[in-house]
């Protein structure tokens, strides 16, 4: 029996069906869950080649087989470019293959929420410590000082979010911060080609230093030391590479494309990858009140690029 997306040769790509995959990869790299997304592809793409309904195993399954983005595993099980036609590009299929993995490891399928201020921006205000995402009394999700000797602040992720999104906009309704922002995202749109550049030519740079050790030329530890260097560059590539595409499917830039954009398009990744581009952190201090749930503006200074 075929694979959904391949012909029977498993090779040659069926057009609809692979646009149905790439539609079901871009809802789960989006917080949809993987339940929501297999009941859209029964109800858009009709059922599986068995002529079942899709079930989360069998997506999972086929969004977890190399041959959707056009690779094989070989002999090192390493992923190298294969015979079949990708249906998928292979930026998108490493960011469902992370994906998969932390739901393996214990998220399950709870839709889990992008936090704009994750990767160190939000800072405590008292030790200027990294807050870090945490789970709440309330099963909520939220940013904490952990820093020994403080530990002092913490507040609920998602409304401290929603608050600095409603700042971003509002900051970039200014013209000449727009004409800041589009020089920005053609700097980054320029490196996420030089990123994609690399990406194409890793497998002939990890070829070379194949060579190079089987020659001797290479001691086992500088090969592993070349191989792991190659492997870094190529994570820092394929983020370049994300966000690139984040910041292309940004709209005509103009605060009234923006707030439409914003509230009626954009995903939660794009919204965050905004932010980014334009927040360089928010010091967040403690509570006025202990025990408030009071939302307090006061807490957060916003640094801008």
């Amino acid at each position: 029996m075929r694979a959904y997306g391949h012909e029977t040769d498993g090779v040659t790509a069926v057009p609809e069906e692979a646009a149905h995959l790439v539609a079901a990869a871009r809802r789960l790299l989006d917080e949809e869950t993987l339940t929501s997304t297999v009941d859209w592809m029964t109800a858009n793409a009709g059922p599986t080649v068995s002529g079942r309904a899709w079930s989360t195993t069998t997506l999972r399954r086929r969004l977890r087989n190399p041959a959707v983005a056009g690779l094989r595993e070989n002999a090192d099980g390493e992923l190298v470019k294969g015979p079949a036609e990708p249906l998928i590009d292979r930026e998108t299929f490493d960011a469902l293959q992370e994906l998969f993995t932390r739901n393996e490891r214990g998220q399950g399928d709870k839709p889990k929420h992008v936090h704009y201020l994750s990767g160190g921006i939000a800072t405590c205000a008292l030790c200027q410590g990294p807050l870090v995402s945490r789970s709440t009394a309330n099963g909520g999700r939220g940013y904490v000082c952990e820093a020994e000797g403080c530990g002092k602040v913490r507040i609920s992720a998602e409304p401290l979010d929603e608050y600095i999104g409603e700042r971003v906009l509002a900051h970039l309704k200014d013209k000449a911060r727009l004409k800041w922002l589009v020089a920005i995202r053609d700097q980054f749109a320029a490196e996420a080609k030089r990123a994609a550049v690399f990406l194409e030519q890793l497998a002939a740079h990890k070829a070379e230093l194949a060579r190079a050790y089987g020659a001797k030329d290479l001691t086992l530890a500088e090969f592993k030391a070349a191989k792991a260097a190659l492997e870094g560059k190529r994570t820092e590539a394929m983020s370049k590479v994300r966000r690139g595409k984040a910041l292309d499917e940004l709209p005509e830039l103009t605060p009234e494309g923006l707030e439409e954009w914003w509230h009626a398009t954009a995903g939660r990744e794009q919204r965050r990858a905004l932010v980014q581009l334009v927040v360089a952190g928010v010091r967040v201090g403690p509570a006025t009140v202990r025990g408030s749930r009071r939302f307090d503006e006061a807490r957060f200074d916003i640094e801008w690029r």
